[in-house]
């Protein structure tokens, strides 16, 4: 089992739903075992928040229950 999210890296302002999304759905008993993939997407666009950036604000490495990892992207483009 996995859990797929697609960040937006370049909205800030929503970063912060994300993480608070991300981690009720980690904690539901359904997904105890779940890995977790994050595609930051948008990493073709000026300024936008890095995967280091996302990667600490969601606390990443705080999440010791599950596998993760989190990959930039470019949905346009393909890469990554």
């Amino acid at each position: 089992q996995f859990v797929i999210i697609v960040v937006d890296s370049t909205d800030r302002e929503r970063i912060s739903v994300t993480k608070e999304e991300l981690y009720k759905m980690l904690a539901h008993e359904d997904l105890k075992k779940a890995g977790l993939l994050i595609f930051a997407n948008k990493q073709d666009v000026k300024e936008c928040m890095t995967v280091a950036e996302i990667s600490q604000f969601l606390k990443l490495t705080s999440i010791k229950d599950h596998q993760w990892h989190i990959q930039a992207c470019c949905a346009l483009t393909g890469e990554g």
